[in-house]
């Protein structure tokens, strides 16, 4: 059986909001008591609008000139269209092959003493997000997607 568009967006809208639900909970807790979840590693980060604005700005993430122009008129895009799926979708892999990555370098320096699970994707997202927001001045000129939606 295969779901159509629309039921796949409703579904993915949903797990974004339980997703960062429990990603509060597990960083507000530091891992402990409310917020010991045995199965963190499984959550994404949180596609939002900001994220995939750093991941432009470090270069780990590009738009096509289309998709760049349409973001520089500040035209909003139609919740749950192509455009910002892709993004979406893109940022969530650049964030699994940053903590794939950054776990790997912590295997290759044992005496740090440092859990490579201790990297997961809520992690690099709550760094990517203070960073935007540290530096916001400076992300100013790089352009974000622009979505109304109820689910994020």
């Amino acid at each position: 059986m295969s779901l159509s568009a629309s039921v796949m967006k409703l579904i993915f809208m949903d797990i974004e909001r339980a997703q960062i639900l429990v990603g509060d909970i597990w960083a507000c807790y530091k891992g402990k008591d409310l917020g010991e979840f045995n199965d963190i590693d499984i959550i994404t980060m949180f596609a939002d609008y900001r994220i995939p604005q750093v991941l432009l700005h470090f270069g780990a993430m590009r738009y096509s000139n289309p998709l760049l122009s349409t973001l520089q008129t500040g035209t909003e895009l139609t919740p749950g269209c192509i455009e910002e799926i892709e993004i979406r979708g893109c940022s969530i892999e650049v964030i699994e092959r940053v903590v794939d990555r950054v776990r790997n370098l912590i295997k290759q320096y044992p005496n740090l003493n440092i859990n490579p699970f201790s990297c997961n994707s809520i992690v690099v997202d709550h760094f990517l997000w203070d960073y935007r927001r540290k530096n916001a001045e400076k992300l100013e000129s790089i352009p974000f997607h622009r979505t109304r939606s109820i689910y994020y």
